[in-house]
């Protein structure tokens, strides 16, 4: 009973508040009651709600119009469809409406405002003229600073700590969040320490064009002694992009002695770096991780950017994805697109398909040749769900320093639809650079259905064998059906019937679906999908294989040496040129290198052919290959190839 009747009385001064127009104090002790009486939410929600539309409402346009900004009335962002303006609309009123009944002071005021407000902003005309009187009052004065907490300040870590305004001039077309967490805590000067890699904020201003890391070597309170990272491009279009001074925050880099300075510790107090060390000593790792978030550029394209200025690179806009499994240089990585989340200037959740009732997030595969298009990674704290009214399990909040300007002030009008065609860009090659260990680690997150992988077969486990991906079974297994092949001709029916391995040509998925350890997979197949359950696999420019020595079509299975192999680069592929013909060019082993090949010259000539489509057949199976950034320093041709081991013939 003593509980309801103080009920009652913090209720009757919270009206006194807002009959003074004391709308903020108004808010902080309803917040307040909101934690002590949570069975209350409904009315106290809607004395929230009301305080909200009023303190909006203060807030005028500057210049002659000088009036109520519709858009923070209805608390939506200008780029909102109408479908979310009305809906706001209509929450609001369901908020407003039991204070109407009760005649509670401010209550038709708040209500006449959000009427008008969905008016003009619910009809095309009204709307468009608005936006330009809106856009007008921004370029004369902007809006005056008022605080306004979300919560009030002291409690538990559990708490929100304020931390910043409400709406200010920078913040003019979001709606308003404070810190929740305090991304300060994890750079302060006592974390740094010797051998640590740190990047650089992607807004400051740092040594080395290109780099965006940076080697601790020695530190003190505020100057810290550091060595750049210099990324190492392996194709054209990466050097084309290096040379143009454009930054790099994925790949291979080398320490560079010569960028050895002091810089103070805001400089490049961004985040921590996680790393695993090159082929060589000086060289390190970096490439996105399960469960960062990172900022992809909109629009990539590497060819063509790597012809803009740096000055040019601060007006792109990004994308931020959430990444779902390892950068894998062999597969590449699944990444789902982030939305921020209305009523907050930096938590994000991810954008779904579908509409609110589908939960199936918008996601692109970044391919291993499209690592460039990152543009660095977002420090972010993820939400338990609890913290914050509104903010559920599996949010993002991001780090402020890591957000261009755009997605803290307001929100991108580019649609989900443009960027879902990422994944077409092209890429003038995308075989994974600087790999450091050639036996693939896989692990789960690097499969899904549909797929077809090379497995390793045969007494010499070479990787001969195809299989579709049905099915992730654990972290260990996988369920797969094997592939046959269709031959064709007289030539691959007498091979079939010899049961001599076919590793080009057209395969059928066949059989009962089976499962299979992941340590037995050795590459993720190229194919083309024909009708039905039909793959096409042929060499594709670019790719290694190993090609039988003397072959001939009629072939036996005794006569049939798998070791006997020499190794190709294939140059064209069926596709190209001459119909059914393919161009290769033949490999050796540098010199006191076991695993690294090089283009065979004769007379400074490469040594060129020509494998027919009758000669098919001959293709005994792909080799994995990369190529190795930074290895001409140590006596090794950057032009070499390093091949996989276990995919290499005997002999």
């Amino acid at each position: 009973m003593e509980s309801s009747v103080n009920l009652v009385k913090a209720f009757e001064e919270v009206e006194e508040i807002i009959v003074k127009n004391d709308y903020t104090t108004a808010r902080d002790e309803l917040i307040k009651l909101q934690q002590l009486h949570p069975a209350e939410m409904d009315q106290i929600g809607s004395l929230l709600k009301l305080c909200e539309v009023l303190s909006a409402a203060e807030f005028r346009l500057s210049g002659d119009s000088g009036g109520v900004d519709h858009y923070w009335v209805l608390q939506v962002p200008p780029s909102s469809s109408f479908c979310d303006i009305e809906n706001h609309y209509k929450n609001t009123l369901e908020a407003l409406h039991p204070l109407r009944t009760r005649n509670f002071a401010g209550a038709e005021l708040a209500l006449e405002l959000v009427e008008k407000a969905f008016v003009v902003l619910s009809e095309r005309e009204r709307r468009a003229e608005f936006d330009s009187e809106r856009s007008a009052a921004r370029r004369e004065s902007g809006y005056r600073t008022v605080s306004y907490d979300l919560m009030p300040g002291g409690g538990d870590s559990k708490k929100l700590v304020i931390s910043e305004p409400l709406l200010d001039s920078n913040s003019l077309d979001g709606i308003p969040f404070q810190d929740y967490y305090n991304f300060e805590n994890d750079r302060r000067p006592e974390k740094i320490e010797a051998g640590q890699i740190w990047a650089a904020h992607f807004k400051g201003n740092y040594s080395g064009r290109n780099s965006r890391y940076a080697l601790v070597c020695l530190s003190s309170d505020e100057v810290v002694s550091v060595t750049w990272l210099e990324p190492i491009p392996v194709t054209a279009s990466e050097r084309r992009w290096c040379d143009a001074g454009l930054p790099v925050s994925c790949g291979s880099f080398a320490l560079v002695m010569e960028m050895t300075c002091k810089v103070t510790w805001s400089t490049i107090s961004s985040h921590k770096c996680a790393w695993v060390r090159g082929v060589v000593e000086d060289q390190f790792e970096i490439y996105p991780r399960k469960g960062e978030i990172w900022a992809i550029y909109s629009d990539w394209n590497v060819d063509e950017w790597a012809y803009y200025s740096l000055d040019t690179l601060k007006d792109c806009e990004f994308e931020l994805v959430e990444i779902l499994s390892d950068f894998s240089k062999y597969t590449g990585a699944e990444c789902a697109y982030l939305a921020k989340v209305d009523g907050f200037k930096r938590v994000f959740e991810r954008k779904t398909s579908g509409g609110s009732a589908n939960t199936t997030p918008v996601t692109i595969h970044i391919r291993p040749g499209m690592f460039y298009m990152f543009s660095h990674k977002v420090p972010a704290y993820i939400f338990v769900g609890g913290e914050i009214d509104g903010v559920v399990e599996g949010m993002f909040e991001l780090d402020q320093l890591a957000l261009p300007d755009y997605m803290i002030n307001g929100i991108s009008t580019k649609k989900s639809s443009e960027f879902e065609n990422v994944i077409k860009f092209s890429c003038t090659t995308i075989i994974p650079t600087g790999l450091s260990f050639f036996e693939p680690h896989w692990s789960a997150n690097d499969f899904c259905r549909g797929q077809i992988w090379a497995v390793s077969c045969g007494k010499d486990l070479m990787p001969r064998q195809y299989t579709r991906l049905d099915d992730v079974v654990s972290e260990s297994e996988v369920r797969v059906t094997f592939l046959e092949p269709l031959p064709v001709g007289d030539t691959e029916i007498g091979w079939r019937k010899e049961n001599l391995p076919i590793t080009c040509g057209v395969f059928k998925a066949r059989g009962t679906s089976v499962k299979i350890g992941l340590s037995q997979f050795s590459y993720l197949v190229r194919f083309q999908q024909r009708r039905g359950e039909f793959y096409k696999i042929w060499p594709l420019k670019g790719e290694i294989w190993a090609v039988y020595k003397d072959w001939n079509g009629k072939w036996k299975h005794r006569d049939h040496d798998a070791s006997q192999c020499q190794v190709v680069q294939v140059l064209s592929d069926s596709t190209e040129g001459d119909a059914g013909v393919i161009k290769i060019a033949r490999l050796e082993e540098v010199k006191g290198c076991l695993t690294f090949f090089q283009r065979k010259q004769c007379y400074g000539f490469d040594l060129t052919g020509v494998v027919s489509k009758a000669e098919m057949l001959s293709f005994s199976h792909r080799i994995p290959a990369f190529r190795v950034p930074g290895i001409g320093r140590h006596g090794v041709p950057e032009s070499a190839w390093h091949l996989e081991p276990n995919a290499l013939p005997s002999k």
